[in-house]
């Protein structure tokens, strides 16, 4: 009997060992995520399979983007002036995300402007300048996440403007997911290789039950067919370009953030 507690022990002590290890992983990866994606994380020194494990905590680090942006305006500062919040809130984004995402929006707009042809399309991509099509497509894109976060604090829907950076965070985790298969060499495809089921699964979840506390059913719906609509547009573009890059992953962030703005707009 003494024997058999005495292994049931050893057992619970492996166990322990083992949730104490995942739990760990789970707050570094966490951590590399937020450093990886933003400004607020720490600067930490990886591998390659850790910027795949990043995928699954893509949503989250909207979450706390998210709530830094956010929080100081639930908490008064500007009070009343929406134009003021709105703009600050675009302009923080763009800061805390080192523009990573716009930059990314800004050279899948200068490659597919002027016509997708792959060869063409590619050679533009590598292109440090930014041409007409990316000035004119960031211009937009800011102008009209300006606009919609005006609608959006004007309702008082702070929750809402959180769950913005989450969506589009979701966005960058399914386009990683079905650009897999066109993955090309580059950081990108480091990210792509981590996009499971598993990791689509932690990062849905995660976007779902941040929207079912911040926002109706029916603008989360709308905006995840809006997020439907911008995957299904650069992956179409993607298999006419033959080829994903981190620049896909960026301008799904950015679409899939006007998705969920749009949608709120078009209900609230």
């Amino acid at each position: 009997m003494a024997d058999l507690f005495q292994a049931i022990q050893v057992r619970l002590e492996k166990i322990k060992k083992i949730i104490d290890t995942a739990r760990m992983n789970i707050f570094r990866d966490i951590l590399i995520t937020l450093g990886f994606m933003t400004r607020i994380g720490p600067v930490m020194e990886i591998e390659a399979d850790d910027i795949g494990r990043t995928v699954k905590w893509m949503p989250l680090s909207g979450l706390v983007l998210g709530a830094v942006i956010v929080l100081p305006f639930w908490l008064g500062l500007f009070a009343g002036k929406f134009w003021i919040q709105s703009w600050l809130t675009v302009a923080a984004s763009v800061y805390l995300t080192r523009g990573l995402h716009f930059d990314g929006f800004a050279d899948i707009a200068d490659g597919a402007g002027p016509y997708p042809d792959p060869e063409r399309f590619w050679k533009i991509i590598k292109d440090s300048c930014s041409g007409v099509f990316g000035v004119l497509a960031s211009v937009l894109a800011v102008l009209g996440q300006a606009v919609c976060f005006f609608y959006v604090y004007e309702a008082g829907a702070y929750g809402a403007a959180i769950w913005i950076f989450v969506l589009g965070r979701l966005g960058n985790a399914l386009m990683s997911m079905v650009g897999k298969p066109l993955a090309r060499p580059g950081q990108g495809s480091l990210s792509m290789r981590g996009a499971d089921g598993l990791s689509i699964g932690v990062g849905g979840l995660t976007a779902i039950l941040v929207g079912a506390v911040t926002v109706s059913p029916v603008v989360q719906l709308l905006a995840y067919v809006f997020c439907g609509c911008a995957i299904l547009f650069l992956f179409r573009l993607a298999k006419r370009v033959n080829g994903v890059n981190g620049d896909f992953l960026g301008a799904s962030v950015v679409l899939c953030e006007l998705a969920g703005l749009l949608a709120f707009c078009a209900l609230n």
